[in-house]
């Protein structure tokens, strides 16, 4: 689903609203910004019925940003394995090269380079045909 896009507006609240307004959001553990968010979405969602409770709408706000940062938390920690996973590849791709470079000579290893290499092609147009690759 798409995210709708969203208009910003700057609002000014008495110091006794904005008070309790910050109270109630640290009570749900959400901001001020998304107490609001939340108390204005559901009052024009459901009809302009102003009597309602906030506390679970805002419960809800809270736990869905928490799951947000999670995943943002997830995807970071997937890109860090990747990349730590895809040295190790690399270095001991090199050391074993240069292994087989000094025991073998620079001609075998170059053959066993291409060979990988067409390996390599042959199992992407492989995975790129299968039907579970295009999901």
């Amino acid at each position: 689903m798409a995210e709708e896009t969203k208009k910003t507006y700057t609002i000014r609240l008495p110091e006794t609203v904005a008070a309790q307004t910050e109270t109630q959001a640290a009570s749900m553990n959400v901001t001020p910004t998304t107490l609001l968010q939340s108390l204005i979405v559901h009052h024009f969602e459901s009809g302009g019925q102003t009597s309602f409770d906030s506390a679970p709408l805002a419960a809800l706000a809270a736990k869905l940003e928490a799951v947000r940062k999670v995943c943002e938390q997830l995807a970071q920690a997937e890109a860090e394995r990747y990349g730590q996973l895809l040295f190790e590849v690399i270095k001991t791709r090199s050391a074993l090269f240069h292994s087989l470079d000094q025991t073998m000579g620079a001609n075998a290893v170059d053959e066993i380079i291409e060979a990988s290499e067409q390996s390599a092609r042959q199992y992407l147009v492989r995975r790129d045909a299968a039907p579970e690759a295009k999901q």
